[in-house]
Order: C-alpha cells, then structure tokens, then sequence
C-alpha cells in the first residue's frame, strides 16, 4: 500500500460544502458553469472552468472558492499534494466574506498536512492570519498547526502556548502532548516532560493508527525518567518494551546504563550481548561496546574487556575513515542528497540514514509528488494544473534540499558520536593496563591464567563444532550474562 492509498484511508473525510446561493449566484456566469459541472461530477471540466476563473475573475472570493473547488477535486482524483496547495492558496488570501470557506480549508488543509508530514510549512502560513478569521471550531487545529512551526523554529514560549491550547476532544491532542513533552525535556523540566509523555501514551491507547506515536512518547517517557534521577522506575519502564516495538534495539542499548548503575550486570551484559552482535553492525551502536567495556573494568574482567575493545576497532576504525573522508568531499545539502540516493556514502551510515523515520517518510513524499507529477500530465491545456506541476517540481527540489541538510547534520553528529567513543575505547585501552596492575599487586602474583583454547579429541565421524558465540534469532535481546566479579576486595 502506498502513501496516497494511506492518505485515503487514514485522513478524515475532506469537507465539502453547499454555497449559499444569494451569496455568488448571478455575479460570475463562469463561476456557475464551473460549479455546475463540478455538481454532475464532471470533474476534468469543472477544474479547467475554475481553473480560468481564477485566472480572470476579480473578485478575491471567487478566486478563492474556485481554488477550493478545485482542492476538492484534486482530492478525489488521488492528488493529494495538489489538493494541499489548493486549500492553501486559500488560506493565503483570506476573505471576510468567505468565513465558511476558510474554516473548512483549514481543517483539509491540516487534515493533508499532517498525513504528508509538512505540518510545519502549514503552521507557518497559519501563524500569519488574524485571530478574528480563525473560527472556533477549527481553534484547536489552528493551535496545533502554528505549535509545530513554532517547535520546529525553536520559539519554544510560543509552541508551549500554542500547543497547550489544544482541546482533548481534538484529534491531535495527543500529538501536541508529544510535542508538549519535547519542549519540557529542553527545558529540562523532567517530572512535567514525563507527565505529558505519560498523558500522551493514555490518550494513544488502543488506537492502531496512533501506535507509532505511543511507542515513541513510551520510549521518552523512560528517557525523561532516567534524565530526572529516577533510575529504578526507570529500568521499569524499559523493560515493558516487546521485541516487537520498532524502537526494540534502542532501548535494549539504553537501559543497560540505568541497569549499570543498579549493579545489575546480568542483564546490562546480556542486553549488550543482543545490540554487539553482527546483527546490528550497521545500527552505529558504538557506544554498547564502550559500555560494555566499563562494564567488564568494574568487574576486572580485563581479557573479555580487551576482546571487546579490539571488536569495536576492527569494526569502527574503517567507518570512521570513510565519514571522515565524505566529510571531507561532500559540502552542503544538495551534495549530500545527492550522495544517499547514488548510495554513495559509507555503507554503515547509508543504512544507518535509511532507517531514520524522518527521512524514510520524507522519502515517501518525494515518490508520491514524482507520481502525482506524471499523473497530472493527463490533465492537459488546463493553466492551473500547468502552475501546480510547476510548484510540485519545486516542493520536490525544496524537500531534497531539506533531506540533504538533514542528513548532512546526522553525518555530523554521528561521526562526532563515534570519534569521540574511539578517544574512549583508547582511554579505556590504557585502563586495562593500570588495571591488570593492580590486580597483580593485590594478589601478590599474577592471576591463573585461563584457559581458552581446549584441545579436543573426537571419534571419527564425528564433527567438532566449536561455540564461538553464535546466536539464537528467536533468543535476541532475551540473553542473560551469568559473571563474577574477578576483583580483588
């Protein structure tokens, strides 16, 4: 199932409504001969009627009433971001005379906005109208909309305003919760961000189309809880994850640190044991073999320790080399754009990018304006479809644009994270020496030395299978690590 086909399942119904005949009947006949047709559902000409009455009328609220019509039409027809940009034409000339018009254009607008996630280009034009033309009965939706924008431009005062005045009963309740949880965390106001992530997930219950939404408040919910020093119930919250939940390699990662620091080595280790394995490579998780080590140094487990080391090396060292050398070729959005879809970037980091939520859904908008783009090409000699191609092309290079400097500041971020986690490991190299140290002066000698390498002598016909730790799939994330402490006390 595709975007569009979700879109038509997903949003509710786009809202259509009867003109007042008084109030247009008589002052255009083109108008009226575009309506009409729009009624017997000749839709293909009603567009190209409205279409050239927007380009000849001067009237403000017959231009805008033929742009709604014909967002109404582009909806039906399955061009949804055509739609968008008609009801937001209207929006963007607003007419005292066309209350009724305005107020249902917002609600469609918002309606298409959120399921193509550009929620925040909408809130930015919405910010702008006077209060007095937003009607009640779309003030929840106008709130919602310009919170988001205001999230987005960092203006947290003004999306905590915004987004504190959704109702309840309204369908983004819910996500403006989430919202409202983001902005306390930055400020760091733990208890009160736990609180709306907490209402977030209550409001998000037993709603399918909102289980993405409820898993990731569940997810910042342990986060914030964590962050505020409740380490404990934040172990709690961790552990009501299923390895079903689309977050399941992420929290197994973050909650061995709280599991660490109850001493609860069993599970931290056998969390680590899941995320370390050549499964999830290329997740980026170098900090779980920086971890791990910490971990086996506080139990003077200093041969696994230096093993787990030399893993994270072999591994990451190489990745490391090639971020640095793209971060030397590849200069700005556009490039980097450029380089995720020739799949040219580092291998670890191209699959890295790909799993990312925002840019997956990003993506799934750019097929769909390219799809919508070459649908349109049916719709032909009609001046209005003409401007909307021209505006998809547009939205098209604006959101690879955007696509470009979001995965330039990922590519950033994360070889910073593991540049930085390489001065660990190194740091955690020079540990082991001081450590195996004072291990041999505590116990006056060195310690026994271990037994690794067992040989073995077998019948024939027999074959040896050496356990070099193998994996079970159905077993992953469910493994325990039984150790004890080789300190000295």
């Amino acid at each position: 199932m595709n975007l569009g086909q979700k879109i038509r399942l997903w949003v509710t119904p786009i809202v259509g409504f009867a003109l007042c005949a008084a109030s247009i009947a008589g002052k255009d006949p083109l108008y009226e001969q575009a309506k009409k047709a729009y009624d017997g559902g000749k839709y293909a000409r009603a567009l190209d009627l409205f279409s050239q009455v927007i380009g000849s009328s001067p009237e403000v609220s017959t231009r805008d009433r033929s742009h709604y019509y014909s967002g109404l039409i582009f909806f039906e027809q399955g061009y949804y971001y055509s739609s968008y940009l008609s009801f937001k034409t209207v929006l963007q000339s607003p007419d005292e005379h066309n209350r009724e018009l305005f107020e249902k254009a917002i609600k469609n607008a918002v309606t298409i906005a959120d399921k193509l996630d550009i929620v925040s280009q909408l809130g930015m034009i919405l910010s702008k109208l006077p209060g007095a033309l937003v009607a009640p009965s779309v003030a929840a939706l106008n709130h919602f909309t310009v919170g988001v924008y205001q999230f987005s431009a960092g203006n947290v005062d003004e999306a905590l305003s915004h987004l504190k005045s959704v109702s309840p009963e309204n369908q983004y309740y819910g996500k403006a919760l989430f919202y409202l949880g983001l902005l306390s965390t930055k400020k760091k106001e733990y208890r009160e961000a736990a609180a709306f992530f907490a209402k977030c997930i209550e409001v998000s219950r037993g709603n399918k189309e909102k289980f993405a939404l409820q898993e990731l408040a569940r997810l910042n919910l342990a986060r914030v809880t964590y962050s505020g020093g409740d380490v404990e119930r934040s172990v709690e919250l961790y552990s009501q994850f299923l390895s079903s939940s689309p977050h399941w390699i992420t929290v197994l990662l973050e909650a061995s640190w709280p599991l660490m620091r109850m001493n609860d080595t069993t599970i931290s280790l056998g969390n680590l044991h899941t995320v370390t394995s050549p499964f999830y490579q290329d997740r980026l998780v170098g900090e779980a073999f920086i971890l791990r080590s910490t971990i086996l140094y506080n139990l003077c487990k200093y041969e696994e320790m230096r093993q787990t080391l030399a893993s994270f090396f072999e591994i990451y060292d190489p990745i490391i080399r090639g971020m640095q050398a793209e971060a030397g070729h590849y200069s700005g959005g556009e490039s980097y754009y450029n380089g995720f879809v020739g799949g040219k970037l580092q291998p670890a980091f191209l699959s890295y990018v790909k799993r990312d939520d925002g840019v997956s859904r990003d993506m799934k908008v750019i097929e769909l304006l390219r799809t919508e783009r070459r649908q349109l090409a049916k719709l032909t000699r009609i001046k209005q479809v003409e401007r909307i191609k021209a505006k998809l092309d547009d939205a098209e290079k604006e959101l690879a644009a955007d696509m470009g400097r979001v995965i330039e500041k990922l590519h950033q971020r994360k070889l910073a994270e593991l540049t930085e986690q390489r001065e660990q490991a190194n740091y955690l190299k020079v540990e082991i020496v001081t450590g195996e140290k004072e291990l041999i002066e505590g116990q006056k000698g060195l310690p026994p030395k271990r037994v690794v390498d067992v040989e073995t002598t077998i019948a024939d016909g027999f074959e040896f299978w050496p356990f070099k730790g193998e994996y079970w799939e159905d077993e992953m994330g469910a493994y325990v690590y039984t150790t004890e402490s080789a300190c000295i006390r």
